[in-house]
């Protein structure tokens, strides 16, 4: 049987998937541009997904900095991430019992492959770690505008003009929707990578401007690189387009 001869274009949209390449074949116009534009993709994605991390960092320590305050002013017993505040949300109270699970999992499987006789006591820094950037940023719904915002999570961001939730709220939002779609392995060449951009200088300036200007320094070039790459041309790119969050 003689096999059908196909490209390697073809053979490459097959491999990836059809469906996977729709959107870039779309915005395209043929398999070699689409596969061009999907090259550009997982490039853009690496770079941005190198800033998301800084900026995610620095807002989970700011966050739990001054949560970790207010339980301790409270009196309460504990971490605030082990016996959380009755203002949670029970969603986010599942989130820290379920990371506080996978952290005392992954400490055995460590001391396990050591040959050590037990694992270490789980640490706040041991569950922040297995907790997501979706769980920061329902921490600042705007349901605790009245009470955990107004007593412990505004101090995070000290630099934030009339400490109003929605200021810091918008900008995590947008992000954390851009974290998403890089995680899925989405397209981002419909978003305004600039605007992703600034959200996250934005956001980490609102903790610390110092923080703010090494994150500048660091990873802006980067970006502006990859969005200058963007390989198409007669598309508005991820410097024009329009994209919600």
């Amino acid at each position: 049987m003689t096999q059908q001869k196909i490209s390697s274009e073809q053979l490459l949209i097959a491999r990836f998937s059809s469906a996977r390449m729709a959107s870039y074949l779309a915005a395209a116009g043929s398999p070699r541009e689409a596969l061009r534009l999907y090259r550009w993709n997982v490039e853009a994605s690496a770079v941005l997904y190198e800033a998301l991390h800084i900026f995610e960092v620095v807002l989970r320590n700011a966050i739990h900095e001054q949560m970790a305050r207010w339980h301790q002013a409270q009196g309460r017993p504990g971490s605030w991430l082990t016996n959380p505040p009755p203002q949670l949300t029970q969603r986010s109270k599942d989130d820290l019992a379920r990371a506080q699970t996978r952290a005392h999992d992954a400490l055995t499987q460590k001391h396990l492959r050591a040959g050590t006789a037990a694992p270490a006591p789980v640490t706040d820094g041991d569950i922040i770690a297995q907790l997501t950037l979706g769980f920061w940023r329902f921490m600042l719904a705007t349901r605790y505008t009245h009470d955990l915002w107004r007593d412990a999570i505004r101090y995070a961001f000290p630099e934030l003009r009339h400490q109003r939730l929605t200021d810091i709220e918008r900008p995590v939002i947008r992000l954390h929707w851009l974290r998403n779609r890089i995680a899925h392995l989405e397209p981002v060449f419909t978003r305004d990578l600039n605007l992703d951009l600034k959200s996250m200088s934005t956001a980490i300036g609102y903790v610390c401007p110092r923080t703010q200007s090494w994150f500048a320094a660091t990873r802006t070039q980067s970006i502006k690189d990859a969005i200058s790459a963007f390989p198409l041309s007669g598309l508005p790119g991820p410097q024009q387009a329009t994209s919600s969050p």
